[in-house]
């Protein structure tokens, strides 16, 4: 009977340390699926090992998920540089409180036209129930900016003149009139 309270205590405790999290999918490659990350800007995780390519300027479908409502907003965030220099790219509203649990987000951001191979999308739950000192739980995913690589058009050859049709030579005669 201990064992199985310890357990429920246990699970009960990791759930209250769950806040928000990125999901998955084709484009989005999340560094981890734990939604309780409290250390910015990347909770430590090292960058997964074949980011998604996606083009400058590509308009990208985010989908998330909070776990445990809390009042504020969703700040997402891109950095070209490795997880420094971030430049806020949209704020979505923690709008969802009337709804069961889990909340299912969906948004689309822009990427910037700025190529990087080491390019970071960052999440950020900001909870203001306390304005003066505000909550931050994060998430990312690892993304590399490349132009689509170009081939040349090549030039048209002109075309080779066409030889005038050559006649075949007129038998002379050797009599004279």
């Amino acid at each position: 009977m201990k064992g199985i309270l310890f357990l429920v205590f246990f699970m009960a405790s990791a759930l209250a340390l769950a806040h928000a999290r990125l999901k998955a999918s084709e484009v989005i490659k999340i560094r981890s699926t734990n939604p309780g990350v409290k250390s910015g800007p990347c909770g430590g995780y090292p960058r997964v090992a074949a980011p998604a390519v996606v083009m400058p300027g590509q308009t990208l479908p985010v989908t998330w998920e909070e776990t445990i409502y809390h009042p504020g907003r969703f700040e997402f965030y891109f950095s070209p540089a490795g997880d420094k220099n971030f430049t806020l790219l949209q704020t979505v509203p923690n709008d969802q409180k009337s709804q069961p649990l889990p909340h299912q987000y969906s948004t689309t951001v822009t990427i910037p036209n700025t190529p990087c191979n080491e390019c970071t999308l960052q999440m950020i739950q900001v909870m203001t129930e306390n304005p003066s000192n505000p909550t931050y739980y994060y998430s990312c995913a690892d993304l590399q900016v490349k132009a689509p690589v170009s081939t040349p058009t090549p030039t048209p050859t002109p075309p080779s003149p066409t030889p005038s049709p050559t006649l075949p030579p007129v038998p002379q005669d050797d009599c004279s009139l």
